[in-house]
């Protein structure tokens, strides 16, 4: 991959002669005479690493590196110091910068330099990532899942939660979202703080307010949480509440506070001045959309009881309203019936062999009166463009057909996978 070097340097010519060699050497080269300039393409291209002058005319080098420092942590700087500035140099990679060059310099000691800081950063870098790898891997191994769209969530999961960003966690109830929001405090950086958890679907009114920032300023659910996260269900129908907890939020630039987890149902909204506050949205899929990981649920609430074929092919087949909590109970007051022998089908709910026995027979019956072909092919396929969010090669994936031919059937019947369904 090519590297993209920043010249910053108020003599053209030395702009120019660092600019052809690098370039010679395989680097991407931009040059800006000023801190301006500098600070403006930091902004727009993905520099790599920062030759800077600390002579710059009219401007403090000293304080464009800490800028510099400040906006881009991650972007390598070599300072370029005369002779008698060393002190300066010096000073300069106590504040950050990978190394310095004292001019005139060798060109070639200049291409040293930088493949030499490159190099660095990228081991740093690779240490950084194992570490996050180290650090995330136990708290989410609890989350039991093989299917591809829980599998992409919990990756999602894992590298937002070493941010410090904010997070709205969206699904159905039942579906994981607040088991994912431990997870992701677990491995943040604020796990030695602590994590409350707080549902205002159980309060009414100023209740609301009460609980979670109490009466008095360092009162309620916020204050408690510290510097840990607060994970909050019900804030979509507490509109009071959502008031003062954006003001909060924006307050927080300047000062400490929870790092806040939002637990809201599908298709809920929040309004546009909270969402901005809130950076990272996860949408946590139903289980009815995980049928590779129902039995792997099952057999993980099952601990050491068997589960019989087919029991195993009745959960599968059901729809999962409640999603895993209602797996979760269902399961565990299936082992509770079946004593010391394994789970069968006589030992889960009626409701659900009733609505799973149509899927194991057959997939569909039809009426004494006869349907629409067309009209019943419309309707499936708009089921499954809505089952998978638009996704047509998921949803020509469940309707047993290539990609092309529901493509083809999407056109001739007028449908739009954008349209509502």
């Amino acid at each position: 991959m090519t590297r993209t070097i920043l010249i910053v340097d108020d003599e053209p010519n030395m702009r120019w002669v660092l600019g052809r060699a690098l370039e010679q050497a395989g680097y991407t080269v931009y040059g800006a005479e000023n801190g301006g300039d500098c600070l403006g393409m930091l902004g727009r291209e993905g520099v790599d690493l920062v030759l800077l002058d600390l002579k710059l005319k009219g401007e403090d080098g000293l304080t464009l590196l800490r800028r510099i420092r400040e906006r881009r942590p991650e972007v390598v700087v070599i300072i370029l110091t005369a002779y008698g500035t060393v002190p300066t140099a010096v000073e300069a990679m106590q504040l950050g910068a990978a190394d310095f060059l004292r001019k005139p310099f060798d060109v070639e000691e200049v291409i040293f330099k930088i493949a030499r800081a490159l190099e660095r950063r990228a081991m740093q870098q690779e240490i950084a990532r194992l570490r996050i790898v180290q650090r995330t891997t136990p708290a989410f191994e609890a989350l039991i899942g093989v299917d591809a769209s829980w599998q992409q969530l919990v990756t999602q999961a894992q590298q937002a939660a070493l941010t410090d960003h904010h997070v709205v966690l969206v699904g159905e109830s039942g579906s994981g979202r607040s088991s994912l929001a431990r997870a992701m405090h677990v491995a943040s950086l604020r796990a030695e703080a602590p994590l409350i958890e707080l549902d205002l679907g159980i309060y009414q009114g100023a209740a609301q307010e009460v609980v979670l920032f109490g009466k008095t300023e360092n009162g309620g659910a916020w204050a408690e949480a510290g510097s840990g996260s607060l994970v909050i269900r019900g804030v979509v129908d507490a509109p009071a509440v959502l008031e003062q907890l954006a003001e909060r939020l924006a307050a927080q630039e300047n000062r400490a506070g929870p790092r806040l987890f939002a637990i809201a149902p599908t298709g809920s909204g929040l309004p546009a001045a909270f969402e901005r506050l809130i950076p990272v949205r996860l949408f946590v899929p139903p289980l009815r959309e995980r049928r590779a990981d129902v039995l792997l649920l099952a057999r993980a609430f099952a601990g050491d009881r068997q589960i019989t074929p087919l029991a195993a092919q009745v959960l599968e087949h059901y729809e999962w309203p409640g999603n895993v909590t209602e797996l979760r109970g269902m399961v565990e007051r299936a082992a509770r019936l079946a004593g010391s022998g394994p789970i069968d089908v006589v030992h889960l709910p009626d409701q659900v062999q009733q609505r799973s026995e149509p899927a194991a027979r057959s997939p569909m019956e039809l009426p004494p009166e006869g349907v629409h072909l067309e009209q019943v092919e419309q309707a499936l396929i708009r089921q499954a463009l809505e089952r998978v969010r638009g996704n047509k090669s998921k949803a020509a994936e469940l309707l047993g057909l290539t990609r092309h031919t529901l493509l083809y059937r999407m056109e001739k019947y007028g449908i739009s996978a954008s349209e509502p369904m």
